[in-house]
């Protein structure tokens, strides 16, 4: 039996190299792996996988869910999200290209087979369903839609067999009375009896088109979703000398609906649990850390595993935040960095009364996507000025400012007045995990650019787009 095709979409290649590996891992074949709508659109024709794992932000013009809906459109392949994306906005704009599933980063490889599989069998399910429609489909042609015809005064003429098995009356009982015997409608939404679509035609010569959302009421009392429409007769004088009336029964398209509508409903709930999982697996990961850091004597070690304790609190914050936000695109940022440089000041045993923290932040609201890369920022900057700028227990001050001078446009201080950094010294080429990760953060996840002013202290200033 051959493997099940996976094609992979991200534009991160360390993170694209890992997926790749966890699929085949998993025993999924990966044809090909690429950062860009564009080419993953030309390799979904050339490969024709099973499913397409897609990240929302990608190199070039369109992204993640531009691209998926055209290949969903396109050649119909089914396409699961794995991003970092949580936001209201992304999700509703998500939600439209009917994704069959969607994977919040960090992933745990038993989440990603399992989203994946039950991806393929909707997948499955759905085309088989797809399948069986279009044999329905081309059998209810044959016969056409349900149809029933009245004369000039309203009293039906004829109906066909669908017509009788919409309604559930035989044209033998009908014939000669009037339409509103048995067509007992109410619209759906407000609950109100339907108007005689053959009086309304017959008072004002006019033609109603598809009319939805109306439920009618068959016979047996069976309460049947249909589209209606109605038309006059005329004859070759162009009077009225009756009214066709054309049904249709939707009510195995309305409960797809009310079913599909339904699975969008338990996504919710899922991206909100594995949001929650996620934020719970970074505090255990920081209590591991701690503990572990208990069982050690060396000064240079325990301080290793306190810095990693102090980066993964630094997410796991920002995930509480967006966790609790009632609009994840506009979490409260100021109260973030407070909570977070507060959190480093208990970490390193800072002393308020002579080292004053500052912190500011104005006109500034930040997606995930650049909000975790900025904490991690604001961490490795200010655990640097509480380490070395102020020795032998100086008084000094930390501020660290999050601004937008102008739209589009954002500026992240973080400054000291410290014993400064020797202007020898380049932090670009340290050996300092810290500084390394900041030079590798500003540059690769936020595409900006960064500066060091030794004027007065240290201070640095790292400038990137608000679109990242």
């Amino acid at each position: 039996m051959a493997k099940i095709k996976i094609l992979v979409v991200e534009d991160e290649s360390i993170v694209a190299k890992d997926i790749q590996k966890t699929l085949q891992n998993l025993g999924y074949n990966v044809p090909a792996v690429v950062s860009s709508g564009n080419v993953a659109i030309q390799k979904a024709k050339e490969t024709n996988p099973n499913l397409v794992l897609m990240d929302i932000v990608l190199k070039g013009k369109i992204d993640g869910i531009e691209t998926a809906k055209q290949i969903r459109s396109r050649f119909g392949i089914p396409v699961v999200y794995l991003t970092a994306h949580t936001d209201d906005k992304t999700l509703k704009r998500a939600k439209v290209t009917e994704p069959f599933g969607y994977i919040v980063k960090p992933f745990e490889d038993r989440e990603i087979k399992t989203v994946i599989e039950m991806a393929l069998y909707k997948a499955k399910m759905e085309n088989q369903l797809e399948q069986s429609q279009k044999w329905l489909s081309t059998t209810l042609k044959s016969v056409g839609d349900g149809v029933i015809a009245t004369d000039a005064t309203g009293c039906i003429k004829f109906m066909n067999t669908a017509a009788e098995s919409i309604t559930g009356w035989s044209q033998k009982e009908v014939v000669g009375k009037p339409l509103n015997s048995i067509f007992n409608a109410i619209n759906e939404k407000t609950k109100k009896q339907i108007e005689n679509p053959v009086v309304k035609v017959l008072g004002g010569d006019v033609i109603i088109e598809l009319s939805n959302h109306t439920i009618l009421l068959s016979k047996k009392g069976t309460k049947i979703h249909i589209n209606y429409s109605a038309a006059p007769i005329k004859d070759n004088g162009g009077k009225i000398c009756g009214v066709v009336l054309v049904l249709r029964d939707v009510t195995v398209r309305k409960k797809a609906e009310d079913k599909l509508k339904k699975s969008l409903e338990e996504k919710e709930l899922l991206l909100r649990e594995l949001h929650h999982r996620v934020k719970n697996n970074m505090q255990v990961i920081s209590s591991l850390l701690r503990l572990q850091s208990q069982t050690i004597t060396s000064k240079e070690s325990i301080e290793i595993f306190r810095e990693c304790q102090d980066r993964v609190r630094s997410m796991s914050l920002l995930h509480e935040k967006f966790y609790r936000s009632r609009d994840l695109l506009n979490i409260d940022f100021a109260e973030y960095i407070q909570e977070l440089a507060e959190g480093l000041v208990r970490s390193y045993g800072i002393d308020s009364s002579k080292i004053i923290l500052k912190t500011t932040v104005k006109g500034v609201s930040l997606g995930i996507n650049l909000a975790i890369p900025c904490g991690l920022l604001i961490n490795e900057l200010t655990s640097n000025s509480f380490k070395h700028a102020f020795p032998k227990a100086a008084r000094g001050k930390v501020e660290v400012s999050l601004l937008s001078p102008k739209k589009g446009q954002i500026e992240l201080i973080v400054s000291d007045n410290g014993v400064g950094i020797p202007k020898d010294w380049d932090f670009r080429k340290t050996k300092s995990l810290g500084l390394q990760l900041v030079d590798t953060l500003v540059k690769d996840q936020l595409g900006g650019e960064i500066e060091l002013d030794r004027s007065a202290g240290t201070k640095f200033k790292i400038k990137f787009k608000q679109n990242g």
